[in-house]
């Protein structure tokens, strides 16, 4: 196992900042997730702590060991990439087997450690097979038993699951995630993939324009987002104007559309206001039980399945998206409907009115 730092760590290409000042611990054995849009900077401070980069800025530590000069081939890495990179005229033995040859195990050692690897990802028995007779998933197996069967102190996954259909995606993502804790390697998994990034981290840092936004868990990156890019990037967010006005004992009057909610705040702020709100917050019915409902018309009724989705459009004009899990005496509501909503504002973020800093959230 090894803990890996990153300390004032800065990418240029060029004029282009592309990873800004990055401080990140990883502890040993951590399956640790850089999560963010294409072109937030995850896949470039992921190659420059492979070596594949050389940073303008800043220090990388393996463990006490400062790396920044250390080449790529030293680093004792394993790495998993978007495309598999698997050598079609070998077959399933010798891709695996590639990384031991270029470091001269012996023989029996390498016929050994392949075969355990390839027990690991449960392909054992096409150790014969060309990869072009692979399906998508195999191959991806093969990728990553190609990476761990040199026995790396730390393995780098960049999208390793993004060629692969939704279905395989999912049983590949537990099965990454059951490796990872079995062989107890320390991780770092670059997707844009938010579910895939819930489903599997120990903790999430969030990437916008090269810089960090935040680092958590995972409940707690969804649940307590930092700023409104975190939380419209992670799942799905509604956000609704409001207004705030602080009162004498810490705590603030927020007004939305026409209530008023007393809340303790985290900072002082007077003025216009940003409330996040889950739609899987939001509750409907079709009776004005209480005079802290928001009614609404229904745009939109998605029966998904393990959900209900609706659009529900405000008496402000605002359309929000609002989530049902539906029961066997639960009937789908219909679109033109007239509904009555509470937005759980208590289980809301409320954000400045550039969307940039916590002003309440019920942690």
């Amino acid at each position: 196992m090894l803990k890996i730092v990153l300390e004032n760590l800065s990418k240029d290409f060029g004029s282009f900042r592309a990873v800004d000042n990055v401080n990140i611990t990883i502890n040993e054995g951590e399956l640790f997730t850089l999560l963010g849009p294409s072109g937030c900077g995850k896949t470039t401070l992921l190659r420059t702590i492979a070596g594949f980069y050389q940073q303008n800025e800043g220090n990388i530590y393996f463990g006490e060991q400062l790396i920044n000069d250390v080449p790529t081939y030293k680093r004792n890495i394993g790495m998993v990439f978007q495309n598999y990179a698997i050598f079609p005229h070998m077959n399933v033995f010798d891709n695996v087997a590639y990384g031991l040859v270029a470091r001269k195990v012996g023989k029996a050692e390498i016929k050994k450690r392949v075969m355990d690897a390839l027990e690991i990802v449960e392909l054992a028995h096409l150790k014969d097979r060309a990869p072009a007779n692979l399906s998508g998933g195999q191959q991806q197996r093969i990728a990553l038993a190609r990476a761990i069967v040199i026995r790396p102190k730390l393995l780098l996954m960049d999208e390793p699951l993004s060629n692969l259909d939704a279905k395989l995606r999912v049983q590949m993502r537990n099965d990454i995630k059951r490796l990872q804790k079995e062989l107890n390697i320390t991780t770092i998994y670059v997707t844009h993939d938010q579910e895939e990034a819930l489903a599997i981290s120990d903790r999430i840092a969030v990437m916008k324009d090269g810089i960090v936004q935040q680092i958590d868990i995972p409940e707690k990156v969804y649940i307590y987002p930092n700023n409104r890019f975190v939380a419209n990037f992670i799942g799905t967010s509604n956000f609704i104007e409001g207004n705030c006005e602080m009162k004498q004992d810490e705590t603030a009057q927020i007004k939305i559309l026409n209530n008023n909610f007393i809340l303790p705040v985290k900072r002082k702020h007077n003025g216009k206001v940003q409330v996040s709100v889950r739609p899987e917050d939001i509750k409907v019915s079709t009776e004005n039980s209480s005079e802290n409902l928001y009614k609404g018309v229904i745009e939109l009724s998605l029966f998904l399945g393990q959900k209900i989705s609706y659009l529900i459009r405000l008496t402000n004009g605002q359309t929000i998206e609002v989530h049902s899990h539906p029961s066997s005496h639960e009937r789908v509501l219909s679109e033109n409907q007239e509904v009555y909503l509470d937005l759980g504002i208590r289980r809301s973020v409320v954000y400045d009115s550039q969307g940039n800093e916590v002003i309440y959230s019920a942690e």
